[in-house]
Parts: C-alpha cells; structure tokens; sequence
C-alpha cells in the first residue's frame, strides 16, 4: 500500500475508526444512513452526535434510532433524552430477537 495515497475520507469527518470494516469509498450518507447512525450512537462520541444531529435532523434520528434491532441500554437512555422518547418506542425493548422455542410454555 502506498502511504502518500490518501485514503477517502469519512462521512461527516466522522472517525475512521467507526467504518474499519467499510470500504469508505462506497459508503453514502444517504444510502447507509442506518449504518451510519448505529455505528455513532452507539461508539461515535458526542462530537459524532453533535454531527449526526446537525446532518439528519432530530425527525430522522427518531426512526431510524427506533427501529435499530440492538443498542446498548446506556445508548437508549442517552436517545430517550435526548430525543425526547421512552423505551417502549424502540424496537430493540419491545421485541424479541427470536421466537419463542416450542418447548418452552
């Protein structure tokens, strides 16, 4: 790898360290935006959130945050405040990864 080439740049000038395994080239704030939202929420900062925010706007933020399928509880305390929701909005506390096993009653 030559090192004088330099390497796309992130989204919003967001750390690369969120997108190591994303080619950064194809990746589109628009197409991936759940991607992008997940991976900031979740390991990006406030600073990242502070870009996120600026970017999406709060409206999106809610949907695409609501309907992610895991998020750390910290995460869904830290979006409940700061988006003004409850638990029972996100999907990740209200449904279950798997259904229920036959066996059990």
């Amino acid at each position: 790898m030559n090192l004088t080439q330099a390497s796309p740049p992130t989204p919003l000038g967001l750390p690369k360290a969120l997108f190591w395994d994303t080619d950064l080239a194809t990746l589109d704030l628009a197409r991936h935006e759940k991607l992008i939202i997940a991976r900031v929420v979740e390991r990006g900062g406030l600073e990242g959130w502070h870009k996120l925010r600026h970017h999406y706007g709060d409206d999106k933020l809610r949907q695409v945050a609501t309907s992610l399928r895991t998020l750390e509880p910290r995460t869904v305390n830290f979006l409940c405040l700061m988006l003004n929701l409850k638990k029972e909005n996100f999907r990740c506390c209200t449904s279950r990864p798997f259904p229920m096993a036959p066996w059990v009653s």
